[in-house]
């Protein structure tokens, strides 16, 4: 047998208890190699601080209380308390809870400590000794540390077909290396397909298959929220463990706290994704989240049976009473669906790189202050310092002030710059030195930006920290990885808003503040300086972008203009923030789009400029592309003869073309009916029907007239009021489409020309106009 000093290993699972005396933890992770690994630590203790003026009565459950030579942030002198147990850490946290006194980072779960205290993000190096060609590796108190390691994981879609009316199981299918399905019935077997007697022979097949298969994750449609969570609940029925990860203890579908209730996945060994979060979590954007909706956008497939709500049930069970083979075939097809899905919008690989970033484990999105803390505590620790609990940070007395949004100058203009400044909040962190060290600390040398307090110019963290993350996204991009690229630019752009949410460890008024006032005062200063050095107007600017005018004319040379824009405003910035701050700055002004023809309209109903909402054409090839922002094209909640009505007319304004006989000839075609299929309204149920009280909005109406609603509602406006897409029986209401989907987005635009809807529509226009 051939033994090696380390292997390369990728966190899947973890988990914790109290065992025997002693706080264990279990970390699930897959070699480079394809071996699996079980790994126990029980030589850890879990520890938190305290001040040290505490009497020792109060500290008497830890089993250790030593001074480390460690200081709040506000200079209180801490000890660090180590616990055996779990159990007996929040006692003691609960003790000194009750009596007033702070715990330093009590609420920094052991596990998490013990990953970021080694640099765990996803990969690591695990130093024991090993068989070579071992299949499965069990190893207790090795030495870790972090490290980036290639990965190759197994991945595993599961999808389950029910009775809706009994919660009875009918059949189970899998798309893995291989398809397969499991349904109830007693024909013969055919390839990809397994009849099963009974539900708990369908349930131990079905689960002895996916052990044989063996995956590192396994994905679904709503996979959390429904098919195991039926299946977890089946098995309880039957008194059948619902054992379908690495281990002989079950898995668990619970119900998560917080605002917004979600079930959790707790698998081991094993990572489970539900798509449509991932889907979200990655901006990958749809206007419904059914797989039948995303696999026709994303993959031109249809699912074999498409109809919804009672129908779709009804059409279930009667396949499950006649035709149990199709049965089969449409739950292998939908794992597949989601499995490619999955595969074509490279989930894996951006959440790969997300966990690489911040720490988090594959099947948690988002966790923006998570991640914070993962990245700064360690070093906060290094420079001899510990943090407060969340639970002692103070709730800000005033809400917090935002980005700068210039008051826009609407209409219709041709050639228009874009200039952004990159990632300007880290940009102004690094350049003025903006931390909570550095805010918190003594040190006489200081630096004061043109808002807010001072910061220390050494004992520093948070700079330090985006400007390894500047360079490694400057690596990413030069090594053509756009996953990681993103990862790193979505972890930087989250810090403000980490520091300035009371959900923070770190939340500071004065350092949130600090961030956007001076982006404010960047922004408005580098407007004044644009229009005094070129002459141009600026029109527009958004917390870090800029829109700078041209006019007529420039067509030829506005990308070469708007280059030297920005390269003009760096370098001025540079000398005026070295000059005024004895500071370096890292701020970049970038030229970003040159938009041909370009429309800023007013506020509906006045005459001042909106905000946040215009359109923009870019010439590509010879052929204007539009780009919507904040407009009815941009937004879910209009429907698809609105986009493309908005899209044509903007088109035809922007090129001179007529717009009258275009105007009514979808006036005309929408009364005729040619269009219903395009006037279908969607939006997301955000509460439970019965958390709508009062008038109920139209998609509510909606959904109440469903036998089970989805998040999603498709429905129409009718001469009889809002009716879902599936069960309209009265006539739609055109006067409705007309007046509300059409009239509001011509007329944004023709104000500015010489018609106007309503005399379109009505043949009165002015023979004047």
């Amino acid at each position: 047998m051939n033994f090696h000093d380390t292997v390369d290993c990728f966190l899947l699972t973890r988990s914790h208890r109290d065992f025997r005396g002693t706080f264990e933890m279990t970390f699930h992770a897959v070699t480079t190699s394809g071996a699996t690994a079980r790994i126990v630590i029980d030589n850890y203790r879990p520890l938190f601080f305290v001040p040290q003026s505490v009497p020792p009565s109060l500290t008497r459950l830890c089993a250790e209380r030593a001074d480390r030579g460690l200081r709040a942030m506000d200079g209180t002198s801490v000890d660090c308390c180590y616990f055996s147990t779990w159990a007996s850490y929040l006692e003691c946290v609960r003790l000194l809870r009750s009596q007033g006194i702070p715990a330093f980072e009590s609420d920094v779960h052991p596990v998490d400590r013990y990953l970021m205290e080694r640099s765990v993000k996803g990969g690591f190096e695990m130093r024991c000794d090993y068989p070579e060609k071992a299949h499965h590796l069990e190893v207790r108190n090795p030495h870790i540390r972090g490290k980036d390691v290639p990965f190759n994981l197994r991945v595993l879609s599961l999808d389950i077909e029910t009775n809706a009316d009994t919660g009875q199981l009918y059949s189970i299918a899998f798309s893995g290396r291989n398809n397969s399905a499991f349904i109830i019935g007693d024909m013969e077997n055919r390839p990809e397909i397994v009849f099963c007697s009974d539900e708990v022979d369908l349930l131990k097949k079905a689960f002895n298959a996916l052990r044989k298969e063996d995956p590192d994750v396994i994905i679904g449609w709503s996979i959390v929220d429904f098919d195991l969570r039926v299946v977890q609940e089946r098995c309880e029925l039957h008194k059948i463990p619902f054992r379908i990860g690495r281990e002989s203890v079950a898995a668990v579908i619970e119900v998560g706290q917080g605002d917004t209730v979600r079930r959790i996945a707790r698998v081991p060994g094993r990572v489970v994704l539900d798509i449509p979060v991932m889907l979200r979590t990655h901006y990958s954007t749809f206007e419904e989240y059914s797989l039948e909706h995303v696999a026709q956008t994303l993959l031109g497939k249809h699912k074999i049976i498409t109809k919804t709500d009672r129908e779709k049930i009804d059409e279930i069970n009667r396949l499950f009473a006649q035709d149990k083979l199709l049965l089969a075939r449409y739950n292998i097809e939908d794992a597949v669906l989601t499995r490619e899905i999955f595969e074509t919008t490279k989930i894996l690989p951006n959440a790969v790189e997300r966990v690489k970033r911040s720490g988090h484990l594959l099947d948690r999105p988002g966790g923006s202050i998570a991640a914070f803390d993962y990245l700064y505590l360690p070093r906060l620790h290094r420079a001899g310092y510990v943090a407060r609990d969340v639970a002692d940070v103070e709730k800000p007395a005033v809400p917090l002030s935002g980005g700068y949004v210039m008051e826009s100058k609407p209409g219709i203009y041709e050639n228009v710059l874009v200039c952004d400044f990159r990632s300007l909040y880290p940009s102004i962190i690094m350049t003025f030195m903006i931390d909570p060290l550095g805010y918190a600390s003594k040190s006489d040398k200081r630096i004061t930006g043109p808002v807010g307090p001072s910061f220390a110019r050494e004992e520093t963290i948070l700079p330090k920290i985006i400007s390894e993350l500047m360079i490694a996204r400057a690596e990413a991009k030069k090594a053509g990885n756009p996953y990681l690229s993103q990862a790193i630019k979505l972890l930087m752009n989250s810090f403000y808003g980490v520091l300035g949410t009371p959900a923070c460890r770190f939340f500071s008024h004065d350092l949130a503040d600090t961030i956007t006032g001076t982006g404010r005062h960047i922004l408005k200063e580098t407007v004044r300086h644009i229009e005094k050095t070129t002459g141009y107007d600026v029109i527009y600017g958004d917390t870090d972008s800029l829109f700078i005018l041209l006019g007529k004319g420039f067509e030829d040379r506005a990308g070469e203009i708007g280059a030297e824009i920005a390269a003009e405003v760096t370098a001025w910035l540079r000398h005026e923030i070295r000059e005024r701050f004895k500071a370096y700055s890292t701020l970049e002004l970038e030229f970003e789009t040159h938009f041909r023809h370009f429309f800023m309209p007013t506020l509906r109903g006045g005459t001042q400029g909106s905000k946040k909402r215009y359109c923009g054409a870019v010439e590509q090839n010879g052929k204007l592309i539009l780009h919507f922002k904040g407009l009815e094209s941009a937004r879910s909640d209009w429907t698809a003869l609105a986009k493309e009505f908005q899209h044509e007319i903007y088109m035809r304004v922007f090129t001179g073309k007529p717009v009258e006989e275009y105007i009514l000839s979808v006036v005309k075609k929408v009364k005729e009916g040619i269009f219903d299929d395009k006037l279908v309204y969607r939006k997301r149920l955000r509460k439970s029907l019965n958390d709508y009280a009062g008038h109920a909005p139209p998609h509510v109406q909606a959904a109440r007239l469903l036998d089970s609603p989805r998040h999603s509602i498709a429905y129409y406006i009718t001469r009889e009021g809002p009716q879902p897409r599936e069960k309209r029986t009265a006539p739609l209401d055109y006067n409705h489409y007309i007046d509300t989907q059409l009239k509001p987005i011509a007329d944004s635009i023709l104000e500015w020309t010489a018609h106007d809807f309503d005399s379109i529509v009505t043949g009165q226009q002015d023979m004047w106009g």
